[in-house]
């Protein structure tokens, strides 16, 4: 029995660690960047950069032609911004052999679009029945550090999302699959959003109760738009939804939670932009879950608010502020 060939698609931190991952799992693995200069470099380190000192490559080949990187290959696993999804797609899917299955790491909606990397990949022209999504509470550097978690696998197809379970399955990490697809894209989307209001409530330097009540409302707002999207509310209440939501809006390695957390300091978009180094997909998230939220008469007021701090130039004391005083109402609507 062949070994299976994974081809990663981008070279970020995320993209590295699970180039790394599936060269300890004994698989044949390449990883393409777009950045060939950085490339470059790796080839030579074979090292990865401060964030994931754990990473060292070996047994994995790196390529800078996209081309070559997908000869052949069983897999290829998407590590990239959405941002990024749109234009790299109409690139790769002509070159995509017709038996390679697509597994999206992507979290975030197109900025302009609204869409979901499914959609934007399928716009490109690579069959829907082809493409997994894989989401949940799934921190690089933990999961290169052996700790226990999970993820879930998300496919319309279930033989596919099968497939794509017995691929991300290790001893440290087990898979569930889902065949809602689109909720579990929206799960690993949205709370983004919400994981940079939680970091501008650290960076305000306020308790627990206000981050409680904060994330626990802003899972209310993810679920509503959700919902009105198609998704199935089991799937929020899942590990791309409720289990990424807590992770993210907890922890220190979480870039969204960072980006809240220097907003909440009082320092601007674009300096947080260049101190996490890395891109923040709540940043863009904000403005299509706005549009999208638009469009379906769906009130955000979590979300309007850090669209306001983020690109309005309102302070994050100014935000909380409108917050805390809207009209009262019920908790839940009937």
């Amino acid at each position: 029995m062949s070994v299976p060939v994974v081809t990663v698609l981008g070279a970020g931190s995320w993209g590295r660690a699970l180039a790394e991952v599936f060269s300890n799992k004994n698989l044949e693995v390449r990883l393409w960047g777009r950045n060939v200069e950085a490339l470059q470099h790796l080839t030579f380190s074979r090292k990865s950069d401060k964030k994931l000192p754990e990473v060292t490559l070996n047994g994995v080949r790196l390529e800078a032609d996209c081309k070559r990187a997908l000869q052949g290959a069983d897999w290829a696993v998407v590590a990239l911004p959405c941002a990024a999804v749109s234009e790299l797609a109409v690139v790769l899917t002509p070159i995509l052999p017709e038996q390679t299955l697509l597994a999206s790491g992507t979290k975030g909606l197109h900025p302009e679009s609204g869409l979901r990397p499914s959609e934007l990949w399928s716009k490109a022209g690579v069959p829907l029945h082809r493409f997994v999504a894989f989401s949940g509470p799934n921190l690089a550097s933990e999961i290169l550090a052996g700790v226990p978690t999970s993820t879930v696998v998300a496919s319309t197809d279930e033989d596919v999302a099968l497939a794509a379970q017995h691929l991300f399955t290790l001893p440290q990490l087990r898979v569930y699959r889902n065949t809602d697809l689109l909720g579990v894209e929206l799960g690993g989307a949205l709370k983004n959003v919400v994981a940079i209001a939680a970091g501008i409530c650290d960076g305000l330097g306020f308790g627990d109760n206000a981050k409680a009540a904060l994330v626990t409302r802003g899972w209310s707002e993810m679920t509503r738009l959700a919902i009105a999207l198609g998704a199935h509310l089991q799937t929020l209440y899942g590990l791309s939804g409720m289990g990424d939501l807590i992770a993210t809006c907890a922890s220190s390695s979480s870039r969204n939670h960072t980006m809240g957390e220097l907003l909440g300091q009082g320092i601007g978009l674009e300096e947080a932009r260049q101190r996490i180094g890395h891109v923040a997909e709540g940043v863009h998230t904000t403005l299509a879950a706005l549009r999208l939220a638009e469009r379906h008469q769906i009130e955000l007021p979590i979300t309007l608010q850090v669209k306001r701090v983020l690109f309005n130039g309102c302070s994050a004391a100014e935000a909380v502020e409108q917050l805390m005083s809207r009209p009262e109402r019920r908790e839940i609507e009937e």
